[in-house]
């Protein structure tokens, strides 16, 4: 028969006491909090959170935009947009085929995921129907264009492109 003494076990070597538990608790979460803090700073530093400006204003304009754009497709024109050097060109073209010529024609580019480079575009008119704007210093990758005709005639348009 053997007894169990307790004199006669090996004391443990390490015992957890509530210091321990206490320092393990607080260590654990402000290394979580001090994680979350750097991934948020990091975050709202890259990207603000809001792709459209005045989303909310915009939602409720749907149904003008709407308009604008039947009005836009019983006017038919057509734009062939191309990114060369430093320049980019939009062809309008109606209808019918004939260039689009003697309207003043705005744009932007936009980055998709850094909204700090868009840049504001200033057409011209080079030849009839042909309307191009100075894109300097353009960083690689893929920008989205977005121009349109100011006048009586609404049109509108929206190109991927790409720069290398």
């Amino acid at each position: 028969m053997t007894t169990d003494n307790y004199v006669d076990r090996e004391p443990p070597r390490f015992v957890i006491k509530g210091h321990h538990v206490l320092f393990g608790l607080i260590g654990f979460f402000g290394v979580t909090i001090a994680v979350n803090v750097l991934f948020i700073t990091l975050a709202l530093r890259t990207f603000s959170g809001e792709d459209t400006p005045r989303s909310y204003v915009q939602g409720l304009e749907y149904n003008e935009v709407i308009e604008a754009r039947r009005m836009q497709a019983e006017i038919g024109w057509q734009a062939a947009v191309n990114l060369e050097d430093e320049q980019v060109f939009v062809a309008l073209e109606s209808a019918e085929g004939e260039p689009v010529s003697g309207v003043f024609l705005e744009g932007r580019l936009r980055h998709p995921a850094d909204t700090a480079l868009d840049r504001p575009l200033a057409f011209h008119e080079r030849e009839p129907g042909v309307y191009v704007a100075e894109a300097r210093d353009l960083p690689e990758g893929v920008w989205i264009l977005t121009a349109q005709v100011d006048g009586a005639r609404p049109f509108e348009m929206e190109h991927r492109l790409w720069r290398r």
